[in-house]
C-alpha cells in the first residue's frame, strides 16, 4: 500500500483514505474463525465487504463534489494551501510507516525499507516541483488550467487506490475460500436442523394428540353406552375433548413459514457459493503445479510491491501461461467480493436526526454507523446497544431460543427480553418497559401496533376511470409474470407487513429466474391474458344474443292483432261524435 502511493504525485484533494483502507484488510485478516463460532465468520466477511463497498462509493462522491467546488472557487493560494497540507499527510504517513516498519528482523525486510525510503525521497522532490510549478502560475487564467489538468488525476489516482485495495481484499477472501465455505454450511446445517426440529417436535405432538383424542372418543362412546349414565362424566369427557381439538387446531397453526424461508435462502446462497468454490479450488490446483519461479512470477502479479528478480528468467510462453492464470484467479476472487456485497432484498435504510437505520425484522430500529462497521439497536428507553448477533439460536413450538449456561431462554430478537418456560407459561427473566408483554406507545425500540397497518398519507386517486392500451400493456409486460406468485406468497405466509413482503417477494421471483425463464413466463402470462379475454368476449356475444332474442320485434299495425282495443277505440270515437252532434239538435 505504501509502495502504491508513492507511486504519482498528485495533491491530495479530500481526506488521507489509507488508514482507513489498511484497517479493512486488517478486518479481514482478523476476522475470528474458531470451534463454536464458525457461523459467524461469513457475516463478519460480509459486513467488512459491504462496508468497504459504501465507503467507496461515499468517499469518491466527497471528492467529486469537493474538486468540483474548488475549481470554481479557486486561485493560487488555495492551491498553495493543498500542497502544504499534501506534503505534511506524506511525512506523517512515512512517520507512521517507520514506527510500524522498525525494527527490521531481516536482510529482505531491510532491503524493503531502503526501497521504499529512495521512493520516498524522489516522491517529495517531484512534489516540491510541482510546489514551485504552482508558485509560477501568475494569473488566474493558469490556475485555472492547472486546476482542470490536475483535479481529475488526483480523483482518478484516489480511485486507484481504492480499486487495488478492492483486489487485494478480493485475493484475501479467495484464501480464506474454505473458510468461507464450512461457514455457510454450518448456517445453513443449523437453520435446516432448527426447521427439521420443529417439524418433528410438531408431528410428534400431533401424533400425541390424535391418540389422546382417541381414547377420550372411546371413553365417551363407553360410558353412552352404559344404561346408567352420569351426566357429569359426559361433561367432562366432552370438554376434554373440546381442548384436545382446539390444541390440534393449534398446532396447524405453527409459525414454520419464515423457517422454510430462512432455510431456502442459505439452501441457494451455498449452492451459488459452491461454483465459485470449485472454481477458486481448481485455479488453486493449477497453481500447486507451477515451479518455483513460475509461483514467484505469479506473486509478483497478485502482490505489485514484490520486486520480480526470478534466477530462472521464464519464456514468453510461460509468462503468458501464469498471466492468463492471474487473470482467472483475479476474476474470480472477484466474483467472491460480489458473492458478498450483492443485497438481497432484506433491507430498506431511513434517515433521521441521529443518523442511518433500517427496522429488522422484528420492527426494531437499529442504527448503523463507520458504513455498516458498527451497529446499533435501540433498547426500550432510547439508549443505543451495541449487540454481537453471534449467539446460536434455535426454535421450537414455543418460539426462538437460546442456550445460555446450559438454560434455555426464549427471545423474539437480539435486543429484546429473556423469558423462562415454567408450566407452559413465559416468564420474564429480563426487565424492559412492557412491550414484550403488549404494545407500549412509548417504547423507544420502534415495535409497531401489529393490529394497525400504517399506511403513508396519499391523495385520494380516482379508481373509476379507465387505462389506456399502452398503460395496461405496460403494467402486464412488467408484473403479469411476476406479481400472481407474489400474492401467493403473500397470501400463504400472511406475514404483519405485507406491503413490504409484496416488495421482497416481486424482487425474488424477478431475479431468481433466467432470461429465457422470463421470457417464457412472459409468453405464459400473455396467452393466458388473451384466454381471458377470448373467454370474456365468446360470453359477452352470447348474453348479447340471449337479449336480442328476448326482445318484441316491431310490428306494422295492420300486422298487430288487438282487435279489443280496435273495437274500445271505434266505440269512443262514435260516441264523442254522437255528442258533438246532439248540439245542433233543436227540441
Amino acid at each position: 500500500m505504501r509502495r502504491w502511493t508513492l507511486c504519482n504525485v498528485y495533491l491530495i484533494l479530500h481526506e488521507d483514505i489509507v488508514p482507513k483502507l489498511k484497517h479493512y484488510i486488517k478486518l479481514i485478516y482478523y476476522a475470528e474463525f474458531k470451534d463454536g463460532f464458525y457461523h459467524t465468520y461469513y457475516g463478519e466477511l460480509k459486513k467488512v465487504v459491504n462496508s468497504y463497498s459504501f465507503h467507496w462509493i461515499d468517499v469518491m462522491d466527497e471528492s467529486i463534489r469537493v474538486a468540483d467546488k474548488l475549481y470554481y472557487n479557486i486561485n493560487r493560494d488555495n492551491l498553495l494551501d493543498l500542497m502544504e497540507r499534501t506534503i505534511h499527510m506524506h511525512n506523517a504517513k512515512q512517520v507512521d510507516f517507520g514506527r510500524s516498519f522498525l525494527p527490521v528482523e531481516s536482510a529482505e525486510e531491510k532491503k524493503i525499507y531502503e526501497e521504499l525510503e529512495v521512493m520516498y525521497n524522489h516522491f517529495m522532490i517531484n512534489l516540491l516541483k510541482l510546489k514551485e510549478k504552482l508558485n509560477a502560475l501568475d494569473t488566474q487564467e493558469k490556475v485555472e488550467e492547472f486546476a482542470k489538468e490536475h483535479f481529475p488525476l488526483s480523483l482518478e489516482n484516489k480511485n486507484s487506490i481504492f480499486a487495488f485495495t478492492y483486489e487485494y481484499i478480493a485475493l484475501a477472501l479467495a484464501k480464506n475460500n474454505n473458510r468461507i465455505r464450512v461457514s455457510l454450511e454450518e448456517i445453513y446445517n443449523r437453520v435446516r436442523s432448527n426447521l427439521s426440529n420443529i417439524q418433528e417436535e410438531c408431528n410428534a405432538s400431533l401424533t400425541s394428540l390424535l391418540h389422546q383424542l382417541y381414547d377420550k372418543n372411546k371413553e365417551h362412546m363407553t360410558i353412552f353406552r352404559q344404561d346408567i349414565r352420569s351426566s357429569l362424566e359426559i361433561a367432562e369427557v366432552q370438554r376434554s375433548i373440546t381442548i384436545i381439538k382446539d390444541r390440534i387446531e393449534d398446532s396447524k397453526h405453527v409459525p414454520t413459514e419464515r423457517l422454510k424461508e430462512e432455510v431456502n435462502y442459505w439452501r441457494e446462497k451455498v449452492a451459488e457459493y459452491k461454483i465459485i468454490y470449485e472454481t477458486i479450488r481448481k485455479l488453486d490446483g493449477e497453481r500447486e503445479s507451477l515451479s518455483g519461479a513460475e509461483v514467484m512470477y505469479l506473486e509478483v502479479l497478485e502482490n505489485p510491491e514484490i520486486k520480480y528478480e526470478p534466477s530462472d528468467p521464464l519464456g514468453t510462453d510461460a509468462r503468458h501461461k501464469i498471466e492468463r492464470l492471474h487473470e482467472l484467479r483475479m476474476n474470480a476472487a472477484k466474483s467472491l467480493f460480489t458473492f458478498f456485497s450483492v443485497k438481497g432484498p432484506d433491507r430498506k435504510f431511513y434517515k433521521d436526526q441521529i443518523g442511518t437505520y433500517y427496522m429488522d425484522d422484528y420492527g426494531h430500529r437499529v442504527y448503523f454507523f463507520n458504513y455498516g462497521l458498527n451497529m446499533y439497536h435501540t433498547d426500550c428507553v432510547g439508549r443505543y446497544v451495541n449487540l454481537k448477533e453471534n449467539d446460536l439460536y434455535f426454535y421450537d413450538t414455543y418460539g426462538r431460543y437460546t442456550v445460555k449456561n446450559g438454560e434455555k431462554l426464549y427471545q423474539i430478537a437480539p435486543c429484546s427480553s429473556l423469558y423462562r418456560l415454567e408450566n407452559d407459561i413465559h416468564v420474564k427473566v429480563t426487565q424492559d418497559c412492557g412491550h414484550s408483554d403488549g404494545y407500549n406507545k412509548n417504547c423507544m425500540m420502534e415495535i409497531k401496533d401489529p393490529s394497525i397497518e400504517i399506511l403513508p398519507v396519499a391523495k385520494g386517486i380516482d379508481i373509476k376511470g379507465k387505462l389506456d392500451t399502452e398503460t395496461v400493456n405496460y403494467l402486464w409486460n412488467n408484473f403479469g409474470h411476476i406479481l400472481p406468485d407474489a400474492l401467493h406468497d403473500v397470501a400463504k405466509a400472511q406475514p404483519k407487513n405485507p406491503i413490504h413482503y409484496l416488495a421482497h417477494k416481486i424482487l425474488y421471483h424477478k431475479y431468481r429466474r433466467t432470461s429465457a425463464e422470463v421470457e417464457k413466463e412472459k409468453q405464459n402470462a400473455h396467452e393466458y391474458r388473451e384466454g381471458i379475454f377470448r373467454k370474456r368476449k365468446g360470453r359477452a356475444m352470447k348474453l348479447s344474443k340471449s337479449w336480442k332474442e328476448k326482445q318484441v320485434k316491431p310490428r306494422k299495425p295492420e300486422e298487430s292483432d288487438a282487435s279489443l282495443e280496435w273495437f274500445a277505440y271505434s266505440s269512443h270515437v262514435a260516441k264523442q261524435e254522437f255528442i258533438r252532434a246532439l248540439e245542433n239538435y233543436s227540441i
